[in-house]
């Protein structure tokens, strides 16, 4: 299933976070988390990618906003990580996810909107607690731009039912 509804589980994270507009900060994070996997001979032992940004820009100034690239803490670079970098764990609970593919470059695009754009499903909402997390599923280098997929979950909760209790079936 490339869209619809998933449940992303507590997952220990090292991350960069950047501040600013989402069509800078994105590409910033993930410059210097690249940068410290490859200084740190770290490459092999990265699996996804995720980006957290953590704001939405219709109600926090663009300059304001933040981001975070992570990937997932192994055993191996924990302790140095935690020393570099920082560590979080990644807020679990319900999502929707939406398949974005063909590169990475247009991602701060769909963050930047998707709290103006986005139509949760039936009796959801956007949770506005948790970040919008993007999973990066390929790693960019070595592979065709055009190629690379990620998907892009929003956090939902359930609606609020404003039934007139009176009405309530009996």
């Amino acid at each position: 299933m490339k869209n619809g509804l998933v449940y992303l589980r507590p997952t220990r994270l090292t991350y960069v976070r950047v501040v600013g507009p989402y069509e800078t900060s994105i590409p910033q994070a993930w410059t210097q988390m690249l940068q410290w996997l490859e200084k740190n001979g770290l490459n092999a032992a990265v699996g996804r990618g995720y980006g957290l940004a953590r704001d939405n820009p219709a109600v926090v100034s663009p300059e304001r906003c933040r981001y975070d690239a992570c990937i997932q803490v192994s055993p191996a670079f924990e302790d140095r990580a935690g020393r570099e970098l920082g560590l979080i764990t990644l807020p679990a609970g319900p999502y929707t996810r939406l398949r974005q593919a063909g590169g990475y470059g247009k991602i701060h695009a769909v963050v930047t909107n998707l709290h103006t754009t986005f139509e949760p499903p039936a009796d959801l909402r956007l949770d506005d607690r948790r970040p919008v997390v993007t999973i990066y599923l390929d790693n960019p280098r070595g592979m065709n731009p055009a190629d690379l997929r990620a998907d892009v979950c929003v956090p939902v909760a359930a609606s609020k039912l404003n039934r007139d209790p009176s009405q309530a079936a009996a």
